[in-house]
């Protein structure tokens, strides 16, 4: 056998025309793949997030919460900043790690979609994450809340955009 001659063989034999209902399913395939439903990647960043929820609170309490171990963890760190540049920190690596993780374990397509709609998935997941600090009954001061909001937004954005950077120059 001859690889030269098969090449040759395979390149002035005639084409064989794929079932269109094979085409369809790999066109709607990769199309699916290069444009995933943001729902889908909502879901997944969704679950991204409670695990990194998970991580963080056990670093760094939020609103006096903290999952496992005790002490002030981070959070005796980022009071140098005094109380509304503590809340502000603290967010900022909060919804960031999340982010952080997220950009690099999600496809670059999901990451596209993330940055297309960040306004709505970042406003969705600080409401989910309040929502369940009040659920369990954390103490939470409007001022407070809202250096918490903004930080989470610094950190959220800042992390995804650098992380974008980072996926697409660097990595590539």
């Amino acid at each position: 056998m001859n690889k030269k001659n098969d090449f040759k063989d395979f390149m002035f034999s005639e084409g064989v025309t794929p079932p269109k209902v094979l085409s369809e399913k790999i066109y709607k395939m990769v199309d699916s793949d290069l444009n995933p439903s943001a729902w889908k990647v909502f879901t997944k960043l969704t679950f991204i997030h409670f695990i990194s929820a998970a991580l963080t609170l056990s670093v760094c309490p939020q609103f006096g919460f903290r999952l496992f171990g005790s002490g002030t963890g981070l959070m005796g760190h980022f009071m140098h900043f005094g109380h509304f540049g503590c809340m502000i920190a603290c967010g900022a690596f909060f919804l960031g790690s999340s982010l952080l993780i997220a950009n690099f374990s999600l496809k670059i397509e999901e990451i596209k979609i993330i940055r297309k709609y960040r306004w709505v998935q970042i406003a969705a997941l600080i409401s989910m994450s309040l929502g369940f600090f009040i659920m369990l009954d954390t103490e939470i001061v409007f001022g407070f809340a809202a250096a918490w909001i903004l930080g989470s937004v610094i950190g959220a954005l800042s992390v995804l955009e650098l992380g974008w950077y980072v996926r697409r120059k660097v990595i590539v």
